[in-house]
């Protein structure tokens, strides 16, 4: 299921028709609605003031816990994908803001061992679920209209709701891409 939604979010991307004037911009982005990173397309609508926006990122935690009667391990992976929209203020220092939504397709496993014991238990536990959560944008960014290399840095609020529990995750973003 996970491929089938990557390959339909990238083909929607990156299939698109050049239309009269449509400008892309691909960047890389550290942190933010990627969570460790993320991949970005955006497709301009208002000429230098309004994109809409593609992205595809990456979270992988794993941890080996070795205490005196269980080893255990556990890891947890994320593949959030956003779509939203951007709007900038500004000439080549833009002040930018924008939201959308994030979906997360999450996979956590683990496995718990007893040690010194005769009988050893082995407990494995896995788990997984999609979220959908809102995120929201606020940041500079420096493009030139002419196209080029871009740099933006920022905070990206992700606005969590995953089984009932609301919470905001504030993270800090910094992108390199290219306008073309």
């Amino acid at each position: 299921m996970r491929i089938k939604i990557i390959s339909i979010l990238f083909l929607l991307c990156f299939s698109q028709q050049k239309l009269n004037g449509q400008i892309n911009n691909i960047y890389v982005e550290i942190l933010g609605l990627g969570l460790m990173g993320s991949i970005n397309h955006e497709i301009m609508l208002v000429p230098d003031k309004a994109y809409v926006r593609a992205s595809l990122g990456y979270f992988n935690y794993a941890e080996k816990d070795n205490d005196v009667d269980y080893v255990t391990e556990q890891n947890l992976s994320i593949t959030p994908i956003g779509l939203g929209a951007n709007y900038m203020i500004g000439n080549k220092l833009k002040i930018e803001v924008g939201g959308g939504t994030a979906y997360w397709m999450t996979s956590y496993e683990g496995e718990s061992t007893s040690i010194g014991f005769v009988d050893n238990e082995n407990i494995e536990f896995k788990a997984s679920g999609n979220y959908f959560n809102f995120y929201s944008t606020i940041g500079l960014r420096y493009q030139s209209p002419k196209g080029g290399i871009n740099f933006r840095v920022g905070l990206s609020p992700i606005y969590l709701n995953i089984d009932g529990i609301k919470e905001t995750l504030n993270l800090p973003y910094l992108s390199l891409g290219v306008l073309f």
